[in-house]
């Protein structure tokens, strides 16, 4: 397509901005470039099991997708689906007959494709918030890019910056610090066996440095994998893109990685002071929660506040 351009490991992007997901050129090249990615030994491949339950939440959204549709696709699109979600039913029963571990599978797959839902109900708002009474919108072109930077787009990773934390190959996290690459002092691996499985990529970027550099926030796993006590001294940066407030204020925020969880209010006033969707949320110290409804995120208190910082950058 003359409108894309490939780099050297022939990842696709828009060729006018460089973004794989460009919403000003209508191009969404994220799935297919992490494939790219593990063919071309940037992380750890999918196993078959793994890539059928990305399918199988694919396609558990899609048909949940289609209902809400107006118009409502036509029968025979509905059937269509419907056999391609029962195929890959079958293929993961198969697997956990075989006594792979298919449950947690399903369940990352479907985080990561709510996370997807969830961008588009966050879009939704926007717009609507920015266009009162408007009741149908059309998503593609600048203005959808300029919603989604504003509001949507997880915040920057800073070059140059170490992730202690999360293995860069196969993508484990953990709450102590991994073995780190003693040359560029910039990535993580959980075993020597990723290391040397990611090497023959890295090596090629690999830049010695003499001091180690400072660490880049914490993600929700890295938060997560503390099992609910404080992560002393560190923070977690966020970017608040939807409201989902009833009782309390309750939002879905997206850290670096574009992972999502909930921050909900359980402060004296059940509110955050000054929080509001598209603002970026630090927290320093951060814990995190299992909430009733089976999400979970943070849950930030009265005397969390101290700890808590604003800002629109």
């Amino acid at each position: 397509m003359e409108e894309t351009w490939y780099d050297e490991i022939g990842r696709i992007f828009c060729k006018k901005h460089k973004r794989d997901h460009c919403h000003e050129c209508c191009f969404d090249f994220r799935d297919q470039n992490q494939t790219v990615e593990e063919d071309a030994g940037h992380r750890k491949k999918r196993t078959p099991m793994e890539e059928s339950a990305d399918m199988w939440a694919a396609c558990v959204s899609g048909m949940s997708g289609m209902e809400d549709m107006v118009p409502r696709p036509s029968p025979d699109i509905f059937e269509m689906n419907r056999k391609y979600l029962s195929a890959e039913e079958e293929k993961l029963r198969q697997f956990a007959a075989a006594g792979e571990d298919v449950e947690t599978a399903k369940k990352h797959a479907l985080e990561k494709q709510r996370a997807k839902d969830l961008e588009m109900q966050g879009f939704t708002q926007a717009m609507a918030k920015q266009n009162p009474g408007q009741q149908k919108f059309e998503f593609g072109g600048p203005e959808t890019q300029k919603i989604y930077d504003q509001f949507i787009k997880a915040p920057d990773t800073k070059m140059g910056r170490a992730d202690m934390y999360t293995c860069v190959y196969c993508g484990i996290t953990s709450s102590e610090k991994l073995r780190m690459c003693s040359r560029c002092k910039t990535i993580s691996y959980c075993s020597r066996e990723c290391q040397k499985s990611h090497w023959k990529v890295h090596k090629k970027e690999c830049v010695k440095r003499e001091n180690e550099p400072k660490s880049l926030p914490l993600t929700w796993e890295q938060v997560e994998a503390h099992q609910g006590a404080p992560v002393t001294g560190k923070t977690l940066e966020v970017r608040v893109m939807l409201d989902e407030s009833v009782m309390r204020q309750v939002v879905s925020c997206k850290d670096r990685v574009g992972t999502i969880r909930r921050i909900a209010a359980y402060t004296d006033s059940r509110s955050i002071p000054d929080l509001e969707v598209g603002s970026f949320l630090r927290w320093k110290n951060p814990r995190y929660r299992y909430f009733l409804d089976g999400s979970s995120g943070g849950r930030i208190e009265e005397e969390d506040l101290p700890n808590v910082t604003l800002s629109k950058s």
